[in-house]
């Protein structure tokens, strides 16, 4: 998915020479940079741009944490950084023809674009993970059932040994029992959770559609 949206970008974008997406820590999870130039090192100095920016805001007593986009440019180059998720971001590389100028206006023309196509690949991304969710939900749904099943005679075989009608080592069974009720607890948690954060997507679509 992520790579489907670097190649939306440089589809919709032929202005933009590179992309890089990297956390805030400085990790590049996708590039267009190939490896001949230090991938870690770049990362790094762009998550360095952020944090010199954010401590910038600290200083004048401002507030950094919505941050949206920032911009350089230079004679030959322009770079726009723009924030993706909580802790992720975008930079894109435009290199200027030599009778051609990157002019701001066109800048925030191109932002206005990759932040359409960013909100569509986001919007595709969360119902991928909606349908990942869903599918888990199913398999531990099937897993509790089954081991709910198993508990359940291993408690109907404990009665009937307490009651003197079959033998068996009923310490094991007992622990098995314990165990299986342990499992069971966690699987209906791990259910509770994945229903939650289902939940928490579904309503992030709900609102991106409200701000169209």
């Amino acid at each position: 998915m992520v790579f489907k949206n670097i190649l939306r970008i440089k589809a919709a974008l032929p202005e933009v020479k590179h992309v890089v997406m990297f956390y805030n820590n400085g990790t590049i999870f996708q590039t267009t940079f190939e490896q001949e130039i230090n991938i870690p090192k770049l990362g790094e100095n762009l998550a360095e741009i952020l944090d010199h920016a954010k401590r910038l805001y600290d200083i004048s007593n401002y507030n950094f944490d919505n941050y949206k986009k920032i911009i350089l440019e230079t004679n030959d180059m322009s770079i726009i950084i723009l924030k993706l998720g909580e802790d992720s971001n975008i930079a894109l590389f435009f290199r200027k023809e030599e009778e051609k100028e990157l002019k701001l206006t066109a800048i925030k023309r191109y932002i206005t674009r990759i932040e359409e196509l960013i909100d569509m690949d986001e919007r595709e991304l969360v119902i991928q993970n909606i349908l990942v969710k869903e599918e888990e939900i199913k398999h531990l749904k099937e897993l509790l059932s089954e081991k709910e099943k198993i508990g359940e005679e291993l408690k109907t075989e404990l009665i009937n040994m307490e009651k003197g009608n079959i033998e068996g080592d009923k310490r094991k069974i007992t622990s098995e029992i314990n165990s299986l009720d342990f499992e069971c607890e966690n699987l209906r948690k791990h259910l509770e959770k994945s229903n939650n954060e289902i939940k928490h997507l579904k309503e992030k679509i709900e609102k991106s559609h409200k701000k169209e």
